[in-house]
Formats: structure tokens, C-alpha cells, sequence
């Protein structure tokens, strides 16, 4: 018959049961600076992947449901209408004069070092 009282608690049960635990291997974790960072370095990719992975599939979804509401009765002329600006605006959103210029800089600055 085992007491439990505390006379009878030895080191080695106490050392026992916070291996049991897992205690140990979070000491090891905290106290490893490199370990934290890669960890939520990894874990920070993750969520920013997942978020994006998420919107593009909820957006092409519910850009979907738009062009599917535009034949119904009453209310499809004002889908009609949210999907040609969102055409418009895919459409009028050319950068192209943003990165000739960023172009024509990047030109100067080579010619500068040389």
C-alpha cells in the first residue's frame, strides 16, 4: 500500500512525472530562441497561405453566384451591373504606365553607377 502524504513523495517521482508531462520539452522550447522563431516563422507562412488560398476561392465564388443571379428576374440587372464594373475595373487597372516609368528609373539608376 502506497501513502501519498508528503514524507513519501521522493525527487524521483516528482522528476518522473514532469517528464510524463512533457514539461521538459517545453522548458527545451522556451529556452531555444531559434526553435520559437522557425516555429512561428512557419506558422505565420502557413496562415498568410491559408488566407489567401481562402479569398481567392470565397471571391471566384461569389464572383461565380453573380454571374449565375444575372438571369433572374427583377434583381438580375443589378447584378448585371456589379459585374460590369467589376469588368471595368479588371480591365482599367493596366499598370503599364506605372512600370515603364519604374522602367525608365531603373534605366537611370544603372547608368548612374556605371
Amino acid at each position: 500500500m502506497t501513502d501519498n502524504t508528503p514524507d513519501n513523495i521522493t525527487e524521483e517521482k516528482v522528476i518522473k512525472t514532469l517528464q510524463e508531462s512533457g514539461i521538459t520539452d517545453f522548458v527545451k522550447y522556451l529556452r531555444s530562441p531559434w526553435r520559437i522563431f522557425w516555429s512561428n516563422l512557419l506558422a505565420g507562412i502557413s496562415r498568410g497561405f491559408g488566407i489567401i488560398l481562402g479569398m481567392t476561392v470565397v471571391l471566384a465564388l461569389a464572383i461565380w453566384i453573380i454571374s449565375r443571379l444575372v438571369d433572374v428576374p427583377l434583381i438580375g440587372e443589378y447584378f448585371q451591373q456589379a459585374q460590369n464594373q467589376i469588368t471595368e475595373y479588371t480591365e482599367s487597372t493596366n499598370y503599364k504606365e506605372e512600370f515603364q516609368s519604374m522602367e525608365e528609373l531603373l534605366r537611370e539608376i544603372r547608368n548612374s553607377l556605371r
